[in-house]
């Protein structure tokens, strides 16, 4: 039977020859013809972007003259602007909704079922009744609020506090302390910290304890009481998360059997081996290590917790955890507890999979016909760059069917919500402990999987720069993602600048360097790495070569566009959407005042931008000599 990872590459693989075909297939035989596209969509969605880009673009500043704050300067200015970030989430959210409104399941990748299934437990599957039947529920010794069964009540009097948490921290809910165990020269060592998080004000504390009351129909007698034991006992645990502990009580180290033996306070000796046996499915030996930050803050806790009764602690226990849990949180749960899979879903969830599949096919043969034959790249970087090719056009195509692989353990039903939320904590805890013990893989897949990564988050970015219900199809997936797309098909994602490039190349850099260095009339100082603007260079010349084919396509109809483009607010052209679009996407991802250095030497030397902008020799982007690689 093949591996996982095997039938990855040969998924890849197959993809890639199925789209590709010969490598030396000459661009624009797969491309769609001119009949067949439909103009009136293309026309409506350029338009409605362009009055998009209204609102981002800073109309005060000239392009060649400034053209990183002609498009990047509004988003500087609203870096801090909750607006923004507040339009980015309903964007996300109206596309996870198109998502749930999917009736055929069978199109769905199993961990995109789970995710469905997940979110519609926590609509419609989450009665007391189904909370009261997790496991966590039963073996902590339930909610006193409402429920003083037998069991119940005979379960609470055979436990501690440190019991109670036991079953918390083992389901992935670290209250009051966070417990990270992890290997360093093959000996276990466990970090015990302090939470001091706080999620809520009081005041917003206080009004949710008592939505979480009313909403689970705790007897209004029992749940005053319970309210006042609650707040008194928020108040006890804010205090000591104030303390300020002096540096030299920060950090503590300790044998495991010297641990035991610590003297908390005031509290009796508490049975470590029972919670590290629940937490980790065996304790701990004498001789492993233990680490105890800000312990002083931790002595106050485990005061506070010996001195308050069972009932009290259960109460705002689970009123805390119930806290976050209502159906309007459902879309957040999903995220947190399915974060691989939910960005997944948002990423392809608003794409044209097929023409994007298309417009990737079409850049992966103009990487070969104009890149792959010069003395920037070698084959190591040409074969990393159709493995990337591959597997983005299969994620495109048919998803990623590692996230299948990775959430095959986890079991997720309609039937009850808590079980689910269960379920998922503990399987996000058990993967975070993994990932920490594994060693980092290294190669050209991990190579490849880390572009990949990179790249898919740009459509998250895209999500907020496109109007509401718009999808990124033709031609805007050319003008949004060519560039970015080839950049990172180029060079990947190398923590060293200039990883990528061929060591045949240091001729031609050296070259490209002492022409910058003309042209700055001999100064050295620059804000970025020359490789950087290389890479955006090589990038453009892939992507706009690739754009320029399709806009041949049919000149009478991209005339209308220009025209149409020309008379709007903005007066912008479609060659010009494709500099404005990419610019706009790079300092969206790369938000900060000194990426204007690298944008503009880098538009100085692309003689498209020039042209395409009409550019002259007073102009501050206007440069006669350019610098060339090819």
């Amino acid at each position: 039977m093949l591996s996982p990872d095997i039938c990855t590459r040969l998924m890849m693989a197959l993809t890639l020859l199925l789209l590709l075909g010969a490598i030396t297939t000459p661009i624009g035989m797969m491309r769609v013809s001119a009949a067949n596209i439909d103009k009136p969509a293309i026309e409506n969605e350029i338009l409605r972007f362009s009055y998009e880009l209204e609102s981002w673009l800073d109309l005060t500043k000239k392009p060649c003259d400034d053209f990183f704050s002609y498009v990047c300067g509004r988003s500087l200015n609203a870096s801090s602007n909750k607006a923004q970030q507040d339009k980015r989430l309903q964007q996300e959210q109206l596309k996870f909704n198109k998502f749930l409104e999917l009736q055929n399941e069978e199109e769905l990748m199993d961990a995109e079922l789970k995710v469905k299934h997940f979110y519609d437990s926590c609509q419609n599957a989450r009665l007391i009744e189904h909370l009261k039947s997790t496991l966590m529920y039963r073996l902590s010794g339930g909610w006193p609020a409402v429920d003083d069964s037998i069991a119940m009540l005979r379960k609470r009097r055979n436990m501690t506090w440190l019991q109670v948490l036991s079953v918390f921290h083992e389901s992935g809910v670290p209250y009051f302390f966070k417990t990270q165990i992890e290997l360093r020269s093959n000996k276990r060592v466990v970090e015990i910290r302090p939470d001091d998080i706080l999620r809520y004000t009081l005041r917003k504390f206080e009004q949710l304890l008592g939505e979480v009351m009313q909403a689970y129909n705790v007897d209004a007698g029992r749940g005053r009481l319970a309210s006042l034991e609650i707040l008194n006992f928020e108040r006890n645990a804010r205090d000591i998360m104030k303390i300020t502990v002096a540096t030299d009580e920060k950090l503590k180290e300790y044998s495991y059997e010297d641990f035991k033996g610590l003297n908390f306070g005031s509290v009796p000796p508490l049975d470590w081996d029972n919670y590290f046996r629940k937490v980790m499915g065996k304790p701990l030996k004498a001789t492993d290590t233990v680490i105890v930050m800000d312990l002083p803050k931790l002595i106050q806790y485990f005061e506070l917790l010996e001195s308050t009764t069972l009932t009290r602690f259960l109460n705002w226990l689970w009123i805390n955890y119930l806290m976050d849990k209502t159906p309007s949180d459902c879309q957040m749960l999903t995220e947190t507890y399915f974060g691989p899979v939910y960005r997944h879903i948002v990423q392809r969830s608003a794409i044209n999979k097929v023409q994007m599949a298309q417009m990737y096919s079409e850049l992966g043969q103009a990487y070969d016909q104009l890149l792959a034959n010069t003395p920037w790249i070698d084959e190591i970087t040409q074969q990393n760059s159709k493995l990337f090719l591959g597997r983005i056009m299969h994620f495109t195509l048919n998803g990623d069917a590692k996230l299948d692989a990775e959430y095959e353990s986890l079991s997720i039903t309609k039937r009850n919500f808590y079980r689910n939320m269960e379920k998922a904590q503990r399987f996000v805890a058990q993967r975070s402990k993994v990932e920490s013990e594994a060693k980092p893989s290294t190669g050209s897949m991990a190579q490849v999987t880390q572009s990949s990564r990179t790249f898919m988050q740009t459509f998250l970015t895209i999500n907020n720069l496109m109007q509401e219900q718009q999808n990124l199809s033709v031609p805007l997936n050319y003008v949004l993602m060519g560039q970015k797309f080839a950049e990172v098909m180029i060079g990947g994602s190398y923590v060293t600048p200039g990883a990528w490039r061929s060591m045949d190349s240091e001729r031609q850099f050296a070259a490209f360097e002492r022409c910058l260095g003309r042209q700055q009339q001999g100064s050295t100082t620059r804000n970025f790495n020359i490789n950087d603007l290389i890479l955006k260079l090589l990038a453009q010349q892939q992507a706009w070569y690739t754009y320029k084919q399709w806009l041949q396509h049919d000149d009478e109809f991209i005339q209308k566009i220009d025209r149409l483009l020309n008379a709007g607010r903005l007066q912008l052209s479609m060659e010009k959407l494709y500099f404005v679009a990419s610019s706009l996407v790079d300092c969206q991802l790369n938000l900060m005042p000194e990426r204007r250095e690298i944008v503009h030497a880098f538009l100085k030397q692309s003689k498209e931008f020039q042209q395409v902008f009409q550019c002259q020799p007073r102009d501050t982007l206007y440069m006669l000599n350019k610098c060339s690689l090819l």
